[in-house]
Order: structure tokens, then sequence, then C-alpha cells
């Protein structure tokens, strides 16, 4: 008879075996290892920093990679080897193998011979002149590493440069080249730092008239002789080099195709002719107000050739979002040695769209259910490249909640309008030629409804008008002076009213209002950094990116002052269209802070702090503006914003289930280790924490007032495992979570991890939650 201890034991003996097969080992011939990668051990003549970098450097460099292990075991190699060979181009067999699996890597594919003087060739290209590299390989049963030896040598640094070449060539623009250098004295020399010197010095050459520059001509001569392990650099021109590098020349003529198809080349370049502001505009289609393209093009009629105005020129027509392609080709012109004819050739996009999205997941506020989400797009619809959209959305859902008892049904329909202007549309006239990326003028209308149909309905009603422009590749601004929305709840059930008499601060927050707001948002984000000299930088200094995003916003403050002039205190609130209007101000920093361990591991880090106050004509906060923490993409151990206030345990009250938890008060912290396992299956190890609080006191939601000297001890925690499915153009993500502190149990009491028992079918339900969701949550 099989007792529970014997199936457990089978069941552990089963894992072991499937376990054991994993390691792919058993499909290895007679004298075959398994390649399990290299180490690089460095042993310095002398005192020689940065080590840890230069370990990191040579370590891209080591070919091949080996097979990804999980526990000990090679699941991509036994997909791979057990799926044999597929019959059939597709089909299940084949996605297993190909899409699932990995060919196995061994000993053999590596060529350690090769990939030591590979690495030594990296080690003079980065100064450490005369270091060698040796090799060894251990094998341990069916595993083989190699180990590189680098015996290394001091590096040689830079004793002067000599920019010989500005004197042959005469440019007014010594001193800028000079002063903006790469190359620093008693710097180490590097010949990727030398390269990109060459890169920026063309630049700055080029945007000085001489189009036919180029980083070739550039010749730098290194002379190692004079001693103390230092390098004196003189750099030239290259001999030979052609004459026309050396002359300055004019854009003569500017030609713009605003309707080219490269399929019907001829077709496309012909067209009835316009002179536009000295622009020779060719146009068989009409379909462009010719000012609104030749307005944006910085390379002028008659001008000195500048490359900052071909990027410029590219950067703004792509920028109009209406073409699919913009290609700038130049011609000498045979009237003046020194003169360009520039042909401009802008292929548009398809002028309409239409998408469909289909969503069948699990929702942020822990709902579930189908939605459909339709957007038509005119990307030219006044001929200015003005881009119009209509997003209409619906969904039926219901919420999954344990210990519930009640079904909570949901439907949620929205629909908004959008015109989005490539200018700024002020009053006052604001030029941006000389900046690298268009700003937008945005204008929005929008309308949702949403009904708990036990509880209450609620209309939602906005208009918004602003700005969004970025001041570099890096930084992005918005603003939006005009954000107005009216919410009205209708609708609601004798249960609701009565919760709503009971609670006050509730009340306040559902009552029908205006939030007649503006808010402005800075965003910046190294990943998008595409200069010459800070790409240099990022590479050698670290392979770490941030992410920095923060968010004001104001609501009431100036008609509350006009009103105040008229009115006294004792009449407030004050109305807009006979409606109370919120006052208050907001605002929200989320920063992101990402480190590439390998290609194949990183750890990403978040923290979101969020304060908002109401004052004057509001007593709280409008329901919608207040924060809240939990779910798929925050705290991902507890059901979306069902977290505090503080110490308040919302989830032992059944009563109130369907109202998420907000707070005026937001702290949250986010940690979290990702990895490759099987090509498209990433793994994931996390760590959340944080909570909400109120600055009032809420008699009915007791212990989630803010008190500085006992926040910290009221922050929840939790923890998990997450597979994502990526496949590029989506991922799916599936995070386990448990809490490790629950933030509402008595104070000495919080922390349970030692309660944590995954073979308890109680502790289990009770704890453990499982977030599905389309996307990284950070």
């Amino acid at each position: 008879m099989l007792t529970r201890s014997k199936i457990k034991a089978l069941i552990v003996l089963t894992c072991i075996t499937l376990m054991s097969g994993c390691t792919a080992t058993k499909f290895l011939k007679e004298g075959e290892t398994f390649y399990a990668g290299a180490d690089i051990k460095i042993k310095p003549q002398g005192k020689i920093g940065g080590k840890r970098e230069l370990s990191k450097s040579l370590e891209t460099l080591i070919i091949p990679e080996p097979n990804g292990t999980f526990l000990g075991m090679r699941p991509a190699v036994w997909l791979y080897t057990i799926a044999g060979t597929p019959k059939k181009k597709k089909g299940f067999r084949n996605f297993i193998k190909n899409k699932l699996g990995k060919p196995p890597v061994l000993l053999t594919d590596a060529t350690p011979n090769e990939t030591a003087q590979a690495l030594e060739g990296q080690l003079n290209n980065e100064g450490y002149f005369k270091s060698t590299v040796s090799f060894e390989v251990k094998t341990n049963r069916k595993r083989s590493n190699i180990i590189y030896t680098v015996v290394l040598e001091r590096p040689y640094r830079i004793r002067n440069i000599h920019y010989i070449f500005l004197d042959t060539m005469q440019i007014a623009t010594l001193n800028e080249i000079k002063k903006t250098s790469l190359l620093k004295e008693n710097q180490r020399y590097s010949l990727d730092l030398l390269s990109a010197e060459q890169q920026r010095i063309e630049e700055v050459v080029e945007n000085a008239g001489y189009y036919y520059f180029d980083d070739r001509y550039l010749l730098f001569k290194a002379d190692t002789t004079v001693g103390d392990r230092m390098i004196e650099l003189d750099l030239t021109i290259e001999p030979g080099i052609p004459a026309r590098a050396r002359r300055i020349y004019r854009v003569k003529e500017v030609y713009v195709f605003p309707n080219y198809v490269l399929s019907n080349d001829s077709l496309a370049t012909t067209g009835d002719t316009t002179l536009v502001d000295g622009f020779t505009y060719i146009d068989n289609q009409h379909n462009f107000k010719p000012s609104v393209i030749t307005n944006v093009i910085n390379l002028k009629p008659d001008s000195i050739y500048r490359r900052v105005n071909h990027e410029y020129t590219l950067s703004h027509l792509m920028g109009l979002n209406t073409f699919k392609y913009v290609n700038i080709k130049y011609r000498g012109n045979r009237r003046d040695s020194s003169g360009l004819r520039a042909y401009i050739y802008l292929t548009p996009m398809l002028k309409k769209s239409f998408r469909i999205k289909v969503d069948a997941v699990s929702k942020s506020n822990n709902f579930v259910g189908p939605g459909l989400e339709f957007t038509s797009t005119n990307r030219n619809i006044f001929g200015g490249a003005e881009m119009f959209q209509l997003k209409l959305n619906g969904s039926y859902e219901w919420q999954v909640r344990n210990k519930q008892t009640t079904s909570l049904n949901a439907i949620e329909i929205g629909a908004e309008a959008s015109l989005s202007v490539p200018r700024f549309i002020t009053p006052f006239k604001i030029r941006y030629n000389s900046a690298k990326y268009l700003p937008q003028t945005q204008l929005k209308v929008g309308y949702s409804f949403q009904q708990r149909l036990q509880y209450f309905r609620l209309n939602s009603s906005t208009i918004s008008a602003g700005y969004t422009w970025r001041e570099t590749t890096l930084k992005t601004h918005q603003l939006f002076p005009i954000d107005i929305t009216f919410v009205q709840s209708t609708k609601t059930s004798a249960e609701f009213d009565a919760l709503l008499a009971a609670n006050p601060t509730l009340k306040n927050s559902f009552q029908n209002q205006f939030i007649l707001g503006s808010r402005y948002s800075f965003t910046i984000n190294t990943q998008l950094n595409d200069d010459i000299d800070q790409k240099y930088i990022v590479k050698k200094i670290s392979r770490s990116n941030y992410y920095f995003n923060g968010t004001i916003e104001l609501s009431g403050n100036i008609p509350h002052a006009i009103q105040s002039l008229k009115f006294t205190e004792e009449q407030e609130p004050y109305t807009f269209f006979n409606a109370p209007y919120s006052q208050y101000v907001r605002t929200q920093l989320d920063g992101r802070f990402y480190h590439q361990f390998s290609k194949h591991s990183k750890i990403a880090t978040r923290i979101v702090a969020g304060v908002g106050y109401a004052f004057g004509n509001a007593e709280n906060m409008p329901y919608i503006k207040q924060f809240s923490v939990g779910g798929s993409s925050s705290l991902r151990a507890f059901p979306a914003r069902s977290v505090g206030p503080g110490t308040f345990n919302s989830l032992a009250n059944d009563s109130i289930v369907f109202i998420d938890q907000r707070g005026d008060i937001k702290l949250e912290g986010n940690i979290e280790y990702r990895f490759d396992l099987i090509k498209v299956m990433k793994g994931a190890l996390f760590l959340d924490a944080g909570n909400i609080w109120l600055i009032k006191e809420d008699s009915l939601r007791p212990g989630g007032q803010f008190n500085k000297s006992k926040f910290m001890n009221e922050i929840a925690v939790g923890t998990g495992f997450g597979l994502r499915f990526d496949f590029n153009f989506f991922v799916l993500r599936f995070d386990l979570a448990f809490p490790l502190r629950k933030p509402y149990r008595e104070e000495n009491n919080r922390w349970v991890i030692d309660e944590i028992n995954f073979g308890s079918s109680a502790w289990r339900r009770e704890n453990l939650i499982l977030n599905i969701a389309i996307g990284y949550p950070f």
C-alpha cells in the first residue's frame, strides 16, 4: 500500500531522475566533454588599477558561449537532442528543436589558441604592450573549462598630443578641436579612444564645410621610445589626401521630392515644380503643404555645408511621423567646383491605418477578462503632417481574489480622440531649428465609462492640451498647461451608498468634481545615447544605464485664487459649472537602474516615491489621483492595490474588497535579477517592498496615517520567481510571489519568513499569488 510518505519519496525520485536526464551528458560520445566556459586570471606586473574592468572587456572576446545551465542541467541541449530530426520545417518538433532547444557546445568547438591571440591583441589595443596570454584546459567528468592567464604589464600613457594636421588644413576651429578632445595627457593609451577621437574630429571638420573629409584621412603616429612607458602622439593627414577633402563646400541648391517611391523612380522625381523659400519643391500628388516640409529642413540653399544641418534635417523630417524613409543625396554643381546640390527624397507612410488589439490576461487592478481596442490613425489629416488618432476600447472583467464571497464584475468602455501637430502652436513664435528633434503640440479629448455592476457607475471626461519636446537624445520634456477631467459617479447601489455614508473620506474621493489641472514631466534615459564621445565613455566605464522620470501636477490653484477675490472661505468649496473642483499638488519620482553582468544576465532596480496634498477647495485627493501599491507591476506578493495605507488591513474586510486602497504618500522599491534559460524563455528572481500612507488621519482606516518614526517598520515585502517568454515583439510574463513581511500584523510579528511552508495547501492558498501580464514590470 502506498502511503503519503512513499508517494512523496516517489515524486522526489522521479524529479531527480528527470533532472539527471536534463544534464544531457548521456548524449555525449566517447571522449567528448561539454565546454563549460572560461575564466581569466590576471597576474599584474606591479601595481596596476582597473583590472576588473579590463577582465570584463577581455571576457567579451572569448568564444564560443557555453550552453546555459539551470541547477546543473542543460535543458536547451536536452530539448534539442530529444527532438531528433524534424521531418517538416514547421511543426511541434521543429519548434522544440530550433526555438526552445540549442545544439551542444563541446570543448572541440573552442579555439583557445586563436582566443589567446585575440586577447593579446586587445591588450595591445588597450595600451598594455608586451603583455602575454597563456591557457590551460581543466576537465572534470563531462565538463571542461579553459583558464586564460594574463601576465599584465603596466600600461603605456599619453604624454603629449600634437595636432599637426590642423596647421596643414588651416581650419578656423583649431581651438574647439583641442578643447573638446577625448585625449588627455597621462591618459592610458587606447585604440578605441583614438578611433572615437578621429570620428569626433571628422564631425567637427565637416561642420566647418569640408563635405568630402573622412576620418580615414586622419593618421595617428605613436612614439613609444620616449621612455617611462609614455607615448608621444602626432595626429597627421594621410599622404595623398584628395584636394576636394581640403575644400569648403556650399549647398547651392536643394531639391525636395515629397512622394518618392523607389520602385517607380522616374515618376517619383517628376511633377509640378514650385519654388518655396529658395527650395525647389517637386510634387506630383500634392498631399502636403510645401512649407510644412521646407520649414523643418536645416539644409538651406546657398549656405555652407554643415554635417549638423544634414543630421538635423534627417531627424526633423522623420520627426514629422509621416515619412517611412528619408534619404539625402549630394551631387556636384557643374557651375561651381565648390558647390553642392542636395536632393531630399521622402517616402510617405500609409496615410490611414487601422489596428485591433486583443487582451485576454489579468490586469493590474486584479480583474481578468477579454478586452478589445480599436485604433484608427490618419498621419496627415489636414495636409500639415498632423496625426489624428481615434481609439475605442471595451472590456468585460471579473475580479479574482481568495476569500471572496461575491462575484465582482466590471464593464469598461472608453474613447479618445487625439491630434498631434509637429511644431509648437503658441501665441508667440518659438524657433526650434537649432534643436535636433521636432516638438509636438498635442490635443486630446476622451471619455471613459466604468460600471461595477453591484456598486456604481463612474463616468470620466477629459480634455488636455500641451507640448512634448526632446531637449537632447536623452532628455524629454512634457508640459500640459490644460489638463481638465470631470468625474461623475452615477447609479450607485444601496450597499455602496451605505459605505459612502459611513466613510466621509471615501465619499469626498468619489464625489462629482472637476480636476482643473496642469502637469509637467521630465524624463532622462541613458539607453538612448547616440553621441560619439558619450557612447565611448559609457561603453568603457560600465554596462549600466539609468532612467528617471519626475512629474508634478497642480490642480485648481488659478480658479481658486480668482474666486477667492469674490467669495469668502465660508462659501467653499467653490464650483466650476455648478460642480466642485479639486485643489491639490501632486508629484512622483521614478528612478531605475540597470546593470548588465553578461550577455545573459542583468539586474534591474526601481525606486518610486510620490506625495499628493489636497488643500483649499478640497479635503481629499481625487480617487483617480491617489497612489496605490500591489499587483503585477508593483508588489507582486500582494493583490493589486490592496496594501495599506500603513498598517490598515483591507483584506480582512470583504465588504470593501472592490475598493482599491489608495493614499497620499507612496514609497516603493523593486530589485530583479534577470537571466536567460533557453532562447525565448527567461527567468527572474525578484524582491519588492513598499506601502502607501495618508497625510490626514482616517478613523475608518486605523494605522493609515504617515509617521516619520514608524513608516520604515510598515513596509510590505515580498519575493518570488518569474518566467518570461520573450518573443521580441511582446513578452508574456508569469511571476509567482509570496509575502515576507505583512505590515498589517502586530508590530513584532510582521516578518513571516519562518511561516513559509510550500508543502501546506493552506499556506499556498493564503500566500501564493500568480501574476500574469504582458511586458516587463519596469
